[in-house]
């Protein structure tokens, strides 16, 4: 009779872990059809109109202070760019979906995918903290630093229990 594992009720660590990678992914997907829906023009300029009167609010600071911050940049790009920018979030929310499903299912090639992935971003994120320190730079960086040092201790706990399997 073949040794058969139960498993302890609640989620794993690295079902957690793919439960944030589809958010992520869902975030990004709105992310970039909200792109592709500013390369219309009448849509973008009631995006621009909205963001303005917002700007102009007294009572909602930060509201306010992301408006005024996201004026420029609608001013700056062009139709085509917004389709780039959609088109690179939807393609990179796949990334984050391929992750996502194999981790839920305890794919050894998806924690690999997912450290080379997410280590590949810290760059950015120390330098955005660097930039500038704010409460949302530091707890995606933490985050992020902590799935990885989770993934590689995983990896490495189930080669141990693999080496041990193999030896006896």
């Amino acid at each position: 009779m073949p040794d058969v594992k139960t498993r302890t009720p609640g989620l794993t660590g690295l079902e957690i872990i793919a439960g944030f990678k589809f958010l992520q992914a869902a975030t990004l997907i709105v992310a970039g059809l909200g792109a592709f829906g500013l390369m219309n023009a009448g849509v973008a300029e009631a995006a621009q109109e909205w963001l303005e009167k917002l700007a102009l609010t007294n009572g909602q600071r930060l509201a306010g202070t992301a408006a005024t911050h996201m004026l420029p940049f609608f001013n700056a790009v062009t139709p085509r760019q917004f389709g780039a920018i959609g088109l690179g979030a939807i393609l990179y929310a796949l990334v984050f979906l391929v992750e996502a499903v194999g981790l839920w299912r305890g794919k050894r090639w998806a924690e690999y995918l997912t450290i080379a992935v997410t280590t590949s971003l810290l760059p950015f994120e120390v330098a955005a903290v660097v930039q500038r320190v704010t409460a949302v730079r530091v707890a995606t960086l933490a985050v992020n630093v902590a799935v990885v040092a989770y993934l590689v201790w995983q990896l490495r706990a189930r080669q141990r229990v693999d080496g041990r399997a193999h030896a006896g």
